[in-house]
């Protein structure tokens, strides 16, 4: 549902068979969404070492990128649902991360701030077991008229739970950057990242949560490359606008850094599409990093 699926004049994609398909960010993620019979629409997520910034035991807070994909998820969803028999594509997600999970899952739970004719906004709160408000979302999606590949979406159903676990999870379950395949290049303002599976939405394009994951490395990237590698970071904020869908790859992700403080790290991540004679710019992010040291 995210970021970004075709519209019109991209041309169809062939969704893959099952979607998610085994070994992709939502399942690795454990993410289950749950529909109540007065419409309300909820996900969750366990709070594992893996999706954690530290480990839980010293600390260590759900990262941004997993909280972030968790919301896109469950948005993107509810947005399907409001614009149905038409489809939906994200244009834009906003994060705060505001507080460390307590328990062994958080909740999020998705509102319409409005439903119109050309796009669909919605807010979401995520909270921990103790009822505390970890993070906020803000997210906006355009919607994409019916054609004839758009799939058929049953607005009416109430009290089911779709579960997006692995069938087979990978055993030892490594870090999501690994699992993406996201890798900071040393003292450039640079990451690496190929397309592959794990990183396709149901159009085929690049998923919205993986590139907010991308942010959020970047943003601590770029904090660690201003303290000399001498420091750690948190990040705490991220605003992601999706421009186009990005297909074959492969990508081009470079970074900037627009304000630093004793305490924080302000940067601009953007991600290119590098196939063909030019390169395609598909999302641009602001993403805020927090010192811990």
């Amino acid at each position: 549902m995210s970021p970004a699926a075709s519209s019109p004049a991209d041309g169809p994609v062939r969704p893959p068979a099952r979607y998610p398909p085994q070994n992709h960010i939502l399942r690795h993620l454990r993410l289950s969404h749950q529909m109540r019979g007065d419409g309300t629409l909820t996900a969750t997520m366990p709070v594992l070492d893996d999706l954690a910034d530290g480990p839980l035991a010293e600390g260590g807070w759900l990262r941004l990128g997993a909280v972030a994909t968790l919301v896109d998820s469950v948005a993107g969803h509810h947005a399907v649902l409001q614009v149905t028999p038409d489809w939906s594509a994200t244009l834009h997600l906003s994060t705060v991360l505001a507080a460390r999970a307590e328990g062994e899952v958080v909740t999020a739970r998705c509102s319409p701030l409005r439903v119109g004719r050309n796009q669909v906004v919605t807010e979401t709160s995520v909270t921990d077991e103790s009822g505390t408000e970890i993070a906020r979302s803000t997210c906006t999606y355009a919607r994409l008229p019916r054609r004839d590949d758009t799939p058929v979406v049953d607005s009416t159903a109430r009290e089911n739970t779709v579960d997006y676990r692995e069938d087979h999870e990978l055993n030892p379950r490594p870090a999501l950057d690994d699992y993406l395949r996201i890798t900071p290049v040393p003292g450039e303002p640079r990451i690496e990242l190929p397309m592959h599976n794990r990183i396709r939405n149901s159009f085929g394009s690049l998923q919205g949560g993986a590139s907010i994951v991308v942010a959020e490395v970047m943003a601590n990237h770029l904090a660690r490359m201003a303290a000399g590698g001498e420091r750690t970071s948190r990040c705490v904020f991220a605003d992601v606008h999706y421009l186009a869908p990005g297909r074959g790859g492969p990508f081009r992700v470079d970074g900037e850094t627009l304000a630093r403080t004793d305490h924080l790290v302000t940067t601009r991540t953007r991600i290119f599409e590098t196939a063909g004679d030019a390169d395609r710019l598909l999302q641009t992010a602001t993403a805020t990093a927090a010192y811990l040291d």
